[in-house]
């Protein structure tokens, strides 16, 4: 059995591995281990990756790199931009635009209270030098012209203040756009799929929409009263389904904000979310360890999932949209037949020879590629994969304790973050 001891989690993740009491298989045949994923290239950084995401056409990987953002060229691992946050911020989750180049951050920072961030910044919009002087000289001449009312200031004092309004200056025209509010979490698709439309929490109980060509408020969507923990629009962008701690799954049109469903059921907080590719099913994991399965247009629930011994916090849909996979507390992995609601895969920690196990190991990041290859991540640090087709399995290594994976939209690549302050990059066969 193993001991926890005082180390920290980085010490006792490096040492300890889970062994499984169920595993992937294929009408009675135990998935076969099979090397369907070759490690391309890596790319070295300054310090370890926490969050990564990857553009639409395999181009640009973003990396959350302390507080600042950097931009690499996939190919060259060259390092395109730097993106600065401020000291102290923990970046959550990072997102580019689909088919358009700009990126979306979620961060949070505690000074007193916690306070939580979106930030966008555009790629095609570099700080042009001129604008920046630009900038600095109208703020100080406003400033100066207005203080100069009540307070005599010397030519020393006017240089001075233009000096400290270029730092301001700086910081509004670099660090990109922010939001007071949080990126929605949990598998959350912030941006739409058409890349138009944003959205974030705001206040814990609200979405804001916003237009992405205007970064200007398109309408908020008000009615829950706890904590949202998952937002994202349809595939088709005609309606927006949220998640919360009220215990409600929520739809709402995208044209206008109204709300057209309350799901209800849940018996405890409703955690993560998924669409069906086309459109007609929602899916919401709870605490109360069921999934729930309802119609998009008419509300009408389809089925109720069990299997789980906590809460549920990670959904996919195939891309046939025939399974829908859930990770969930207690190192549990279920794969469903949507059509039926039965059980067709399940994954499981062992949790014989170390019950405290239960309490910690998570099954998160689950998600299933163009090419229908399924993912996902455990707690002790591994990458799982399962490729149906063929019933060939896959794990990682240890990969960085508190990273994140990211899968290439067509579904060729697998990038990891890895301790030795760099990501792997793995080509998907």
């Amino acid at each position: 059995m193993t001991t926890i001891t005082s180390r920290s989690n980085v010490d006792f993740f490096a040492a300890w591995k889970h062994s499984l009491s169920a595993d992937f298989q294929h009408d009675g045949v135990p998935a076969k281990s099979d090397p369907w994923l070759m490690q391309a290239s890596k790319i070295a950084m300054s310090d370890n990756a926490l969050v990564l995401a990857l553009n639409d056409d395999n181009a640009l990987l973003a990396a959350a790199v302390g507080h600042d953002i950097h931009v690499y060229d996939i190919a060259t691992a060259q390092l395109l931009h730097t993106l600065p946050g401020d000291a102290g911020e923990k970046i959550a989750s990072l997102e580019f635009q689909p088919g358009g180049r700009k990126i979306a951050a979620g961060s949070s920072q505690k000074s007193g209270k916690m306070t939580y961030m979106c930030r966008v910044w555009d790629l095609d919009a570099p700080v042009a030098s001129d604008r920046l002087d630009d900038a600095v000289k109208a703020a100080a001449i406003a400033a100066s012209s207005t203080l100069s009312q009540y307070w005599p200031l010397s030519d020393l004092e006017a240089a001075d203040l233009q000096t400290k309004f270029a730092e301001i200056a700086v910081g509004s025209l670099r660090n990109g756009r922010v939001f007071l509010g949080a990126l929605p979490g949990h598998g959350s698709r912030a941006f739409s799929h058409d890349g138009r439309s944003l959205l974030y929490v705001s206040d814990h109980t609200h979405v804001v929409v916003l237009g992405v060509a205007t970064l200007r408020e398109r309408f908020r969507l008000s009615g829950h009263t706890n904590g949202i923990m998952w937002a994202e629009t349809s595939p088709d962008d005609k309606v927006v389904a949220t998640t919360s701690w009220d215990k409600t799954t929520r739809i709402w049109s995208m044209e206008s904000g109204e709300l057209i469903h309350v799901l209800e059921g849940a018996t405890m907080q409703s955690w993560a979310g998924a669409f069906s590719p086309d459109g007609a099913l929602i899916a919401s994991g709870s605490g109360d360890k069921i999934i729930r399965i309802w119609r998009v247009d008419t509300g009408e629930l389809v089925h109720t999932l069990s299997g789980f011994t906590r809460w549920i916090r990670s959904l996919a849909f195939s891309p046939d949209g025939g399974h829908l996979a859930a990770g969930a507390g207690g190192g549990t992995l279920r794969v469903f037949d949507v059509a039926s609601g039965a059980c067709e895969q399940s994954w499981q920690v062992d949790l014989q020879d170390d019950r405290s196990a239960a309490t910690f190991i998570e099954i998160s990041g689950v998600r299933y590629t163009a090419r229908g290859d399924l993912f996902f991540r455990s707690t002790e640090g591994r990458v799982f994969g399962y490729r149906t087709s063929d019933n060939l399995k896959w794990e990682s290594g240890k990969v960085l304790l508190y990273g994140r994976f990211v899968t290439s939209k067509d579904g060729s690549l697998l990038i990891t973050p890895l301790q030795d302050h760099s990501v792997c990059i793995w080509k998907i066969d």
